[in-house]
């Protein structure tokens, strides 16, 4: 079966007879999508995964610039989108993120040059007092570091956040790359743990975002034509906008396959992980027409301003299995 965005609950979808390989619908917006693979090999999951929860994306070219240093400013911005600091906005793009995070304890100050690339060592020292303020748990007492005494980067080593180049090493004076720094805010987003939704909470998110999806699906049969334009008519907004595009755009692509459409819908969903501000649900599906079970899918959310918003579902693959086995 091929594996697009709008396959769950109450949601069009298309049968084929042929398979493709399965993907991650987010990291196939991106032209340069073949770095994750071919020079993050030891990450990979992790950055599609970030991808998919929208915890970073790429630059306006359309590409992702995984190897690429990441600048401060940067760092800062996905940081704060991860635990939410708030901050007040100012004229450069990242002031807000910034003013939140000094706020909060995780910067220390607002100085320096923030379009400069951030070594490995500051980003270890801004997640040390990150795991401090937003109480992750330690998984390593004795962890260490051979090439900084630095307290707070150590720190992040012992609350798992910051590991080294190899063990015990962090290379303190490299810099983070964009595609290393991918792999750092996963971590991060699956270790901040203190203010948890509950699965009420994320349930009713869910079924909202169904319907979202619902209205998306009727307007594509009913028009055939790609119109992003179309987000502002949702109900409840419970799907990010690049997913509804990504959504229209397969949705659009299969419009003359000749095959059957089938209306899905939920049979059971459930809680498989969550944190504070991503979180996976699963949903069994039925055929609405027939009553059979067709199987599950995977729903990955990012809490936006508040809100809980679907970035990404599909059929579960390989690196899905720890959510299928959850509890």
């Amino acid at each position: 079966m091929f594996k697009k965005p709008a396959l769950f609950a109450a949601l069009v979808v298309m049968l084929f007879a042929f398979t493709v390989p399965a993907h991650a619908e987010m990291e196939y917006r991106f032209s340069d999508k073949d770095t994750i693979t071919k020079d993050f090999s030891w990450g990979q999951d992790d950055i599609i995964e970030a991808i998919d929860f929208e915890l970073y994306g790429g630059y306006p070219d359309g590409t992702l610039g995984l190897n690429n240093n990441m600048t401060r400013a940067e760092f800062a911005a996905v940081l704060n989108r991860i635990v939410d600091a708030g901050g007040t906005p100012g004229q450069n793009w990242y002031d807000g993120a910034v003013d939140g995070l000094v706020k909060a304890g995780v910067i220390p100050d607002k100085g320096g040059n923030w379009d400069a690339a951030i070594t490995r060592l500051e980003a270890a020292q801004w997640l040390g007092r990150l795991a401090k303020v937003y109480q992750v748990a330690v998984k390593d007492q004795g962890a260490t570091f051979s090439d900084t005494s630095d307290p707070d980067a150590i720190y992040a080593n012992k609350a798992g956040l910051m590991k080294g180049i190899s063990p015990g090493v962090l290379g303190a004076n490299q810099n983070l790359l964009r595609g290393e720094a991918g792999v750092l805010l996963l971590r991060v987003a699956k270790s901040v743990d203190n203010n948890l939704p509950s699965d009420e909470e994320l349930i009713q998110a869910q079924k909202e975002a169904e319907e979202d999806m619902a209205v998306n699906a009727d307007h594509m049969r009913n028009t055939w034509k790609l119109d992003f334009s179309f987000y502002d008519s949702l109900p409840y907004k419970r799907i990010s906008q690049n997913y509804m595009e990504a959504d229209q755009r397969a949705m659009y692509a299969l419009r003359n396959s000749g095959r059957t459409l089938s209306l899905l819908g939920a049979k059971e969903i459930r809680v498989a992980e969550k944190h504070n501000a991503i979180a996976v649900t699963l949903t069994k599906l039925y055929n609405k027409e027939k009553g059979y079970d067709v199987g599950s899918a995977i729903s990955r959310w990012k809490k936006i301003n508040g809100r809980w918003i679907l970035t990404q579902s599909g059929n579960p693959e390989m690196r899905d299995l720890k959510y299928l086995q959850s509890k």
